[in-house]
């Protein structure tokens, strides 16, 4: 989201466009102005198909925005922290912290988009019987929601094909995780769908662009080849995904890091690194005990060498307000998608009590999957 152009934020939630936003914006209202609305209601005058044509494609991304709101606000309810949305060519995404826990919240968060965009198919088509007429600005107004209620309906249908990465894929993966309690198994099967659905959604507009001359055929083959490649990627990593989520945090941490007061030196710690190994992450703990910050290899090498007896652990400790925690009982996956975003790249494994259990890196994914052999036999 870093390369996005920020937009501001809506309920809390960050919303940002990908720079091709703009583009097919023009690309959408160039479409309405010159074709679909002239083709409804011609003999009109140009600058009234421009402004339904602006129009149409400012609340066609407005209805895009309203799909990912729904899935923003619908997983803030389940708990689930949100990171921001942003409109991309073929629609958008929304981030989040990490994946839903439960399959009902998986089907909850997954289902909202789509009935999103099938409540705005029926108040686009009310607006396009209410404002619509014969002749003049309104007649193209009302053709224009008529679009929107058309391009809505569209929208929702392709959203729920029980493909992965259509919402209706997360859909019949939740049923199938609730059914089975496999959640890899479930993602496997809905990316294997997703495949097929692609192909088949590509090669339709290969059909139509080709056989037919119907150039909205080339949208058809970007979302195809797109299901595709987001298919394909699912399911090479599902059984990956899966040791992630069924390997604790706790059973690839590096245990039991040492302590070190706040007042401690740079070159008091140094002189006990040696001792210390494997560990290269350290609690910072205060004068009541508390902990304050955590001290990393990385921080101490970064200040000169000459300064080490002067400076204090506190003065270059990350402060722990800046440090993914996580709890011994999480799963790898859901402890990495939490700290994914975070400056400091290790987390600070705590027990149920609060305790400093040990500290985890990066390379807690990788440590997860030498296991998952282990563990599989």
């Amino acid at each position: 989201m870093e390369r996005a152009i920020p937009l501001g934020h809506l309920a809390g939630v960050r919303i940002t466009m990908s720079w091709v936003v703009p583009v097919v914006a023009f690309f959408y209202a160039l479409t309405l102005a010159q074709g679909a609305l002239p083709n409804a209601v011609p003999g009109e005058p140009g600058a009234s198909y421009w402004i339904g044509g602006a129009l149409g494609a400012g609340l066609f991304f407005l209805s895009l925005l309203a799909h990912e709101m729904g899935h923003a606000l619908v997983g803030r309810h389940e708990g689930i922290g949100v990171r921001g949305i942003t409109l991309t060519l073929l629609g958008g995404y929304t981030q989040f912290d990490t994946e839903p826990e439960t399959p009902g919240a998986e089907l909850r968060v997954s289902g909202v988009g789509p009935v999103t965009n099938f409540v705005l198919a029926g108040v686009f088509y009310v607006c396009s019987t209410a404002v619509g007429g014969d002749v003049g600005l309104l007649a193209v107004i009302g053709e224009m929601f008529a679009w929107l209620a058309f391009v809505n309906l569209l929208l929702a249908a392709i959203n729920m094909l029980p493909g992965a990465p259509l919402d209706g894929g997360a859909v019949l993966g939740a049923v199938v995780w609730m059914l089975t309690r496999d959640r890899t198994r479930s993602q496997t099967i809905t990316a294997v769908i997703g495949l097929a659905l692609g192909a088949a959604i590509a090669g339709w507009g290969a059909l139509m662009l080709f056989d037919r001359g119907n150039e909205i055929g080339i949208w058809f083959v970007l979302v195809g080849l797109f299901i595709v490649a987001n298919a394909r990627t699912r399911m090479r990593s599902a059984s990956a995904v899966g040791a992630l989520r069924d390997t604790r945090v706790g059973d690839v941490m590096v245990a039991d890091p040492p302590v070190v007061p706040e007042w401690s030196t740079l070159a008091d710690i140094v002189a006990r690194a040696a001792a210390w190994q494997p560990h290269t992450a350290f609690p910072v703990q205060a004068v009541d005990g508390r902990i304050t910050g955590l001290l990393t290899a990385e921080l101490v090498l970064a200040v000169d060498p000459g300064d080490w007896a002067s400076v204090r652990a506190s003065d270059v400790a990350w402060p722990l307000d800046r440090v993914p925690t996580a709890s011994v009982e999480e799963p790898v996956l859901t402890a990495l998608q939490r700290s994914d975003a975070a400056a400091v790249d290790r987390i600070l494994i705590v027990w149920p009590d609060g305790r400093v259990a040990g500290v985890s890196g990066r390379d807690a994914a990788s440590r997860a999957l030498e296991r998952a052999p282990a563990r599989s036999r």
